[in-house]
């Protein structure tokens, strides 16, 4: 396995909260990671397998993205993306896990053009039911991403504010950044995460970040997989497979929808 992580890359992922690598995967395996997704909008896929409504409550979100969750339990090609073993490796490397679990897969389509809406300045820590921090997600460039696009976009070192309070995702003018500057806080400037089809970038769940609308004429796709360190404990409540009745508040993740996917058991 050619993991691709170094020590300065560990070190850089502890001190900004995001890693970058352009070229992970080949640009042909996109082509069957992109033919997947397609084919999942195409027969009309749940967001949320088993939710209400198929998980689409909102038609004002799904101008934010189209979003599938674990669609590793359903469509076998996109499994071979979630549950790979390099990505989960690098994963568990940058941050410094025994071993890491999938929370889930999603996949996430921006519209294009008029219909298309930013993707709020936010954290992912607040929406995940688990403590303490350091889960982190590997975001895959199906597509080109580009700032027109809507690329990706980290603020270096947001991640050691810890988890803040949740931020409206989806209502214009909501963002975790002017939050924190109207408090008083130093907030770096945002760095742009334009990739060609293949890179990836890995995230803390602290890190704020966001991505612009899509003022192209063609959707963009991209595909993340969120990972779960040995040392985070479930806090109980909802969770996006379905298992939260069925495994303990305060206990570590131990089911089958979370599989080890990196790291010793």
């Amino acid at each position: 396995m050619d993991c691709p992580v170094t020590d300065s890359d560990i070190e850089f992922y502890q001190q900004n909260g995001f890693m970058r690598y352009k070229g992970f995967f080949f640009k042909q395996e996109m082509d069957r990671l992109r033919a997947a997704i397609d084919d999942a909008i195409t027969s009309h896929r749940d967001r949320i397998l088993g939710a209400e409504d198929g998980g689409r409550s909102s038609e004002d979100y799904e101008r934010v993205f189209n979003q599938m969750v674990n669609l590793w339990v359903d469509n076998p090609e996109a499994k071979q993306f979630a549950f790979s073993e390099r990505l989960a490796e690098t994963g568990r490397r940058l941050c410094g896990a025994r071993n890491v679990r999938i929370y889930h897969d999603h996949a996430m389509v921006k519209p294009a053009g008029q219909q298309s809406k930013e993707t709020n300045c936010h954290q992912d820590a607040p929406y995940w039911p688990m403590d303490p921090v350091g889960s982190l997600s590997a975001w895959i460039a199906v597509d080109d991403v580009t700032i027109d696009n809507g690329c990706l976009h980290f603020t270096p070192g947001s991640h050691k504010f810890g988890k803040l309070e949740p931020i409206k995702l989806g209502v214009e003018g909501e963002s975790i950044v002017d939050k924190m500057r109207e408090k008083g806080h130093d907030v770096a400037e945002p760095v742009a995460m334009e990739m060609e089809a293949g890179g990836v970038t890995f995230h803390h769940g602290c890190n704020f970040h966001y991505a612009n609308a899509n003022s192209t004429d063609h959707p963009r796709r991209a595909f993340a997989v969120i990972f779960i360190p040995d040392f985070v404990t479930f806090t109980g409540g909802r969770e996006a497979a379905g298992a939260g009745d069925e495994m303990t508040a305060g206990a570590p993740w131990d089911h089958p929808a979370h599989p080890i996917l990196a790291g010793e058991a």
